[in-house]
Order: C-alpha cells, then sequence, then structure tokens
C-alpha cells in the first residue's frame, strides 16, 4: 500500500505542474487486458493490431520445405 500511495502522490505532483495529462481509457481500448483477462477472439485480434503483433501461425502448419520433405513428415531413413 506504502508504494501505491508514493506512486500517486508522484503522479499528482507531475499533473500539477502539466508535465503529464491524465486521460479516461475505456475498457475496450486497454491494451493490458489481452494479457491479463479472458476476451473474445474478436477483440484479442484487434488489440493485437494495435500493438502490431502478427500472426506467426503459418510457420507451423508444415509449409516450410527441408530436403524435400515438409518438417511434420518423418523420414524413415531415420528410423
Amino acid at each position: 500500500m506504502k508504494y501505491i500511495q508514493i506512486d500517486l502522490h508522484f503522479v499528482r505532483v507531475l499533473v500539477g505542474q502539466n508535465c503529464i495529462h491524465i486521460c479516461h481509457v475505456h475498457t475496450h481500448d486497454k491494451l493490458a487486458d489481452l494479457l491479463n483477462k479472458l476476451i473474445s477472439r474478436q477483440h484479442t485480434k484487434l488489440l493485437c493490431n494495435k500493438i502490431g503483433l502478427v500472426d506467426g501461425s503459418s510457420i507451423f502448419q508444415g509449409c516450410i520445405k527441408k530436403d524435400g520433405m515438409k518438417h511434420n513428415q518423418i523420414s524413415t531413413e531415420s528410423i
């Protein structure tokens, strides 16, 4: 509780000096919800786009080939 009071006092001083401006952030725009709340797939995609995350799932779908075969295939020569 002590640290919260210190942080609150620090922020109040900065607001009073016009160094920072405080504004309300609507619950649908809070980027931290992506990491700490269970949210819908649509909302997840929206927040991912806002912070610049890209979908990297295509690299795990066996579309990368090596030595003429896909990575998700097992070579019978190694058995």
